[in-house]
């Protein structure tokens, strides 16, 4: 049919030429003028007549439109939204979707162990202090000269010793200090790990909520475009109305089920990138309670948001942890400098003869050992540990100085989608109004038909916006938490 289409307007387009070329000829050889214009006066009739013309401008019209029609159902073929591929279902609320994506994440598993593994390098820090036992087994085959010869025999000898360090300087001490603060620096990064997920959880369920939204716009705006349609076939059926109009409405109609199979696509993506999130299979088929996305005000001022991130914030946090760490470290070059004393047992055992434990002897003494030279290495350590203890703290203030800013740019940009919210909601109003009243017009006879499919646009665009906005808003909130550092499970701000 789109072949035969095509012909049929080549071939119109062909004969239009073809008799402007004649008639031009005729008119070049007409005597009495030399831009042959008749003597008479009179003007040669138009070539093309007005009649021609609107035949033409419908068959190129509907052959568009057949176009439209098979790009949409092509695209309607390639819609990934078959429910029927879905095995399991899941009904989803946004608490819900927080927690199931902070029990699966990787990033926070792996948080967890890097906080346990902090609690065993306390361990291990503390267990410098307390009592330490060795044992030594040896055995070995020799020969000694003697008075009465050459002696050549065997050897086994056992040896246990224990040890106490006393006094180390502020070694030990400093050690577990250091272990401590690379505990709390663990829980921070598994803090700020949380608050990644939840963002990431909030975008991927307002995503999916918005995608099914914008469906339902371009739903309605295909019914309502097919319903106009009809009511233009009516009129021209009665001959109130041009086919041009027909054409026309029809065209609109195949673009908005266009428009529409795209939103199937972006809902079902959405859902495929939330089950991904939440760790659930892809075929799991999502049911969200909400229907639509709430517009719940933020009451905390700027000022408040500000002072509870420079509380509350993991980044700050752990720059106020590594300047500390730094100040331990200093602490900890500096007791190099300290004499160490502790107090060892030693009890052997010795024989020629296996198990070697015939002969026993013991000991028990006190040990102070002190390093009154190495050459100003200690000195330079010193001031290394300084330096480190400078640049930690300029860190800090930077860090500080950043988060202020990533609180103000959430929060103005909170409020700027608020304001979004209020005026595209006016927008929707004030456009399914214009819609309303330019379908009754035409209905009436008193309006075209171009401003019904412009008033549909108009409708179209304004929601969309308006749930542009809302998801802008929403996440914005969410974005705004987490650089408040708030937390993650109440959602409310820790007293």
């Amino acid at each position: 049919m789109g072949v035969f289409m095509k012909k049929n307007i080549v071939q119109k387009i062909g004969m239009i030429m073809a008799f402007s070329a004649v008639t031009m000829t005729v008119a070049a050889a007409t005597p009495g003028t030399a831009d042959g214009v008749p003597e008479n006066g009179n003007i040669r009739p138009v070539d093309v007549t007005p009649l021609m013309r609107e035949e033409l401008a419908e068959q190129i019209a509907a052959h568009t439109a057949v176009i439209r029609e098979r790009e949409a159902k092509k695209a309607a073929a390639s819609v990934i939204t078959d429910k029927g591929t879905h095995t399991t279902q899941m009904t989803l609320d946004l608490p819900k979707t927080v927690r199931l994506a902070l029990a699966y994440n990787r990033d926070l598993k792996a948080s967890r162990y890097a906080v346990k593994k902090a609690e065993a390098a306390i361990g291990e820090a503390k267990a410098a202090r307390s009592i330490t036992g060795e044992y030594t087994f040896s055995a070995g085959r020799g020969s000694a000269v003697t008075a009465m010869g050459t002696m050549t025999g065997n050897q086994y000898n056992h040896e246990l010793t224990v040890s106490l360090p006393l006094y180390t300087g502020g070694r030990i001490e400093h050690g577990i200090a250091l272990a401590e603060l690379g505990k709390e620096a663990a829980q921070e990064d598994l803090l700020k790990s949380e608050q990644n997920t939840k963002l990431e959880a909030v975008k991927g369920y307002f995503s999916l909520l918005a995608a099914r939204e914008v469906q339902r716009v371009y739903k309605e705006a295909v019914a309502n475009l097919q319903a106009h349609v009809q009511n233009v076939k009516a009129q021209y059926t009665v001959g109130t109305v041009a086919k041009v109009d027909v054409l026309h409405s029809e065209v609109s109609l195949a673009a908005a089920k266009t428009r529409a199979v795209g939103a199937d696509n972006e809902a079902a993506l959405a859902e495929d990138n939330l089950d991904n999130i939440l760790g659930l299979p892809l075929t799991t088929a999502l049911t969200l309670q909400d229907h639509r996305l709430p517009f719940q005000a933020y009451t905390l001022s700027l000022q408040e948001s500000t002072q509870y991130a420079l509380t509350y914030r993991p980044e700050v946090l752990q720059a106020a942890l590594a300047v500390q760490k730094a100040a331990t470290y200093m602490a900890l070059a500096k007791a190099d400098n300290r004499p160490t004393a502790g107090i060892r047992f030693t009890q052997a055992w010795n024989d020629t003869a296996f198990p070697g434990t015939k002969h026993k002897t013991w000991s028990l003494g006190g040990q102070i050992s002190y390093r009154f030279y190495d050459g100003g290495a200690g000195k330079h350590k010193i001031s290394q540990a300084r330096q480190e203890l400078n640049i930690a703290g300029e860190i800090e203030q930077k860090t500080r100085d950043g988060v202020q800013l990533q609180v103000k740019q959430a929060y103005l940009a909170v409020r700027s989608a608020a304001q979004r919210v209020r005026e595209t909601q006016a927008a929707v109003t004030q456009a399914a109004e214009g819609f309303a009243i330019s379908r009754v017009r035409y209905e009436a006879g008193v309006g075209i038909n171009l401003d019904v499919l412009d008033a549909q646009l108009a409708l179209n665009q304004a929601k969309i916006n308006h749930i542009q906005a809302l998801y802008d808003y929403n996440v914005g909130i969410s974005s705004l938490e987490q650089a408040m550092g708030m937390d993650v499970r109440s959602g409310v701000v820790r007293p």
